[in-house]
């Protein structure tokens, strides 16, 4: 699973990519949009707040008001994009709570197929990890790591210097 300084990272990459430099209040609102989808580590990980309903809701609240706004559509992109990042990593449930199948999207580009059947098949010489997939929606311990290694920490800090750059000269 991708860990929060990972995906703290993206979304400032893309808030600062898609606003204005005097847009900075907006910005500053925006960011816990791309951290939303993980508070479901208190409930049903993976299902509860990672499923494709989730990214409506900004899309119906448009929809309700009867008017186009950049924000919502902002946050609505912040959501699918970390839906996304968890997608690749053990799966997610895009479907929850009308299906209980994991989308791994790993296997769907074949990204991990061939090395799993590479390890189950043949003996492979040293230490070999464990492996862990999600199989069906269960309530977890929350267990989030803020920042998982030092590429990581690099984006982050990345990150940090161009949202800081872009918005950190105006005045509020």
């Amino acid at each position: 699973m991708p860990d929060e300084g990972l995906h703290l990272a993206l979304t400032l990459f893309i808030i600062a990519s898609c606003l204005r430099e005097d847009e900075r209040k907006a910005a500053i609102a925006l960011i816990p949009f791309g951290l939303l989808c993980d508070l479901d580590s208190l409930f049903v990980h993976r299902a509860t707040l990672h499923n494709i309903f989730v990214i409506f809701i900004p899309i119906i609240i448009m929809a309700i008001r009867r008017e186009k706004s950049k924000y919502l559509t902002l946050a609505a992109l912040l959501l699918a994009s970390h839906i996304f990042m968890d997608a690749f990593y053990n799966g997610v449930f895009l479907f929850y709570p009308f299906s209980q199948e994991n989308y791994n999207l790993k296997f769907w580009f074949g990204l991990k197929e061939r090395g799993l059947s590479a390890l189950f098949t043949w003996i492979v010489p040293g230490k070999v990890g464990e492996i862990v997939y999600v199989v069906k929606p269960c309530p977890s311990v929350p267990e989030i790591g803020i920042i998982g290694n030092g590429t990581e920490l690099t984006i982050l800090i990345f990150a940090l210097l161009c949202f800081f750059f872009r918005f950190g000269r105006c005045r509020i």
